[in-house]
């Protein structure tokens, strides 16, 4: 019987530590989804200004006389497009921080069910040569 208990707490310690790694790794690859999505953001912003920029030019040479009425409209579209891009970046973001604590949170519980399944190995009198080899 203690031998079967030695087995099995050494199989819930690999499972866990293996369980842990890998929602590691899930957690490691929406982080990086989410600095290509700001890093992308960033690229549609400094496009944007340069539209408002032209868009203010246009409107500048309208006030003036010397077009009639697409600055503003371009402008307009600006502000729009703008607003409608934050709105969805901001939603994805949240959605990305949500998934790296969830996985940050599975990795923590998956590392505790190992190192308990590691210790209980021990405890159970597993051979000396791993002793003290297989918990953290």
């Amino acid at each position: 019987m203690p031998q079967a208990l030695m087995v099995a707490s050494a199989v819930i310690g690999i499972g866990g530590t293996v369980y842990s790694a890998n929602q590691q790794k899930k957690a490691a690859r929406a982080a990086q989804k989410q600095q290509v999505e700001q890093n992308r953001r960033s690229q549609r912003q400094a496009l944007r200004e340069a539209q408002i920029r032209k868009a203010q030019t246009q409107q500048t040479a309208t006030a003036t006389g010397a077009s009639f009425g697409s600055g503003l409209a371009g402008g307009l579209s600006s502000l729009a497009s703008q607003f409608g891009s934050s709105a969805g970046y901001s939603s994805m973001m949240s959605g990305l921080n949500q998934q790296i604590a969830m996985a940050g949170q599975r990795a923590d519980f998956g590392a505790a069910v190992g190192n308990l399944g590691f210790k209980a190995f021990d405890t159970l009198g597993g051979p000396e040569w791993l002793k003290g080899k297989v918990t953290g």
